[in-house]
């Protein structure tokens, strides 16, 4: 048998087609090695943000959790918190009052990522027992008069509520009262105990350098003067000056006055205190701002006290009648107090809320209130006195309305007579 051999024929390539197969196969590495490469850091930047993204969770978490438990953390401490068991999520909060509202400090940090955030927090005025008026009972009637509404539970004296006649005006509504009526007591209820002792600290306090102290009068009057709530309040003090004109002040600021001062209508001023014995509000100022005083507040017309602000007289000397005034179309925004340790007989007018005013809050007045404007909120007072060209009332309100139900839902004002349990944040601060 024979065996044929067939020789196979290798056809010759040209030597390029290495070069060319070289090439290529480098090319798809270096496009494979970019798409790893791509692959990986689009992974790692989505993972960074996360980590940035749960950091900044944890900020208002913390927030949350201290302003749903507001008796976790005591003021001016700092406290680390370990939001869920674990030393991944954990914040450090801190407390500290402004004014009649607190802050609330929130700082978190992951590897080298950081988030702080500062809220401005008071109680939701919403979730509370919806009272309208609380008059204590000095065993007399509460006598209504003209267009008053009075809407919300009432807490009125034994004796009731009555109409009555008064400038030829009798009481025009079908109810006397849009709402529970219940007995009040003998004295108003006790007021937030933690927050008046700060109040009544911070109005005679000696401020000192250590506390950031300037001189107003090196402040230029159109220069813009802003101050973070990150660092320390700024304190600028005089005791000299009596009129404020032309100021630009806005943020963590305290205004510290020796004399009695006025606030003129070209003056911009946003989320800072005034302190003073005596502060006059000219005709048609408008900023957002608590005044603390030791006598008296007078707000002229046409003012715009916006939303927080707070107007508060604190008085501790006997030979010094304490009042507060405000006046017509004046809108105030957050809270009016008038809190007296000492008691005056010879004026019995301690609050007068003029005609076509707007109050926006809880009003706590513990002496006489003249009443002719709208209350939207609670007011608590110990009686009420009525002038008119004809005769001085007690206990008399004509043309006064007192509607807890026209306070929106979603206000967070100031909780003066108890402690807060629902704290809400108001706004977030710089």
């Amino acid at each position: 048998m024979k065996f044929q051999y067939k020789i196979w024929k290798y056809k010759k390539l040209d030597g390029g087609a290495l070069y060319y197969a070289v090439f290529i196969s480098f090319l798809i590495s270096i496009l494979s090695g970019l798409l790893i490469l791509y692959t990986y850091i689009h992974n790692s930047y989505i993972d960074r943000q996360i980590l940035q993204e749960q950091v900044f969770l944890n900020v208002k978490s913390g927030i949350n959790l201290i302003s749903k438990n507001p008796d976790m953390l005591a003021y001016g401490t700092a406290e680390n918190i370990k939001l869920f068991s674990n030393e991944y999520d954990l914040v450090n909060l801190r407390k500290e009052h402004w004014g009649v509202y607190d802050l609330l400090y929130s700082n978190s940090e992951r590897r080298s990522y950081k988030a702080s955030k500062v809220a401005l927090v008071g109680d939701h005025l919403g979730k509370k027992e919806d009272v309208a008026l609380y008059l204590t009972d000095k065993k007399k009637y509460l006598s209504i008069s003209g267009k008053t509404l009075l809407k919300g539970t009432c807490y009125l004296p034994k004796l009731g509520i009555k109409r009555a006649y008064i400038e030829g005006q009798g009481y025009q509504n079908r109810e006397l009262v849009f709402g529970k009526v219940l007995q009040s007591e003998s004295k108003l209820p006790d007021l937030n105990t933690d927050k008046i002792k700060y109040l009544e600290t911070l109005v005679i306090k000696q401020f000192s350098k250590e506390d950031s102290l300037v001189e107003l009068s090196r402040v230029g009057s159109s220069e813009l003067i802003s101050n973070s709530f990150y660092n320390k309040p700024l304190i600028l003090y005089s005791d000299q000056i009596t009129n404020l004109a032309g100021v630009r002040l806005e943020g963590n600021i305290i205004l510290k006055f020796d004399q009695h001062i006025t606030i003129q209508e070209n003056c911009q001023l946003k989320d800072i205190i005034i302190i003073a014995p005596s502060v006059i509000i000219a005709d048609g100022f408008k900023g957002t701002l608590q005044i603390l005083a030791t006598e008296n507040i007078i707000v002229g017309k046409s003012c715009q006290l916006r939303y927080p602000s707070f107007l508060g007289v604190l008085k501790s000397k006997e030979d010094k009648d304490a009042a507060i005034v405000i006046g017509e179309n004046t809108t105030v925004a957050g809270g009016v107090l008038l809190y007296s340790t000492v008691s005056n007989t010879k004026d019995p007018f301690k609050m007068k809320i003029r005609k076509s005013s707007k109050v926006y809050g809880i009003v706590y007045c513990n002496g006489f209130i003249e009443h002719k404007g709208n209350i939207y909120g609670s007011l608590y007072c110990e009686g009420f006195t009525l002038k008119t060209a004809a005769s001085l009332y007690e206990n008399h309100l004509l043309n006064a309305t007192i509607n807890y139900e026209k306070l929106p839902k979603e206000f967070v004002g100031i909780n003066l007579v108890e402690k807060p349990i629902n704290e809400q944040i108001i706004k977030w601060l710089n």
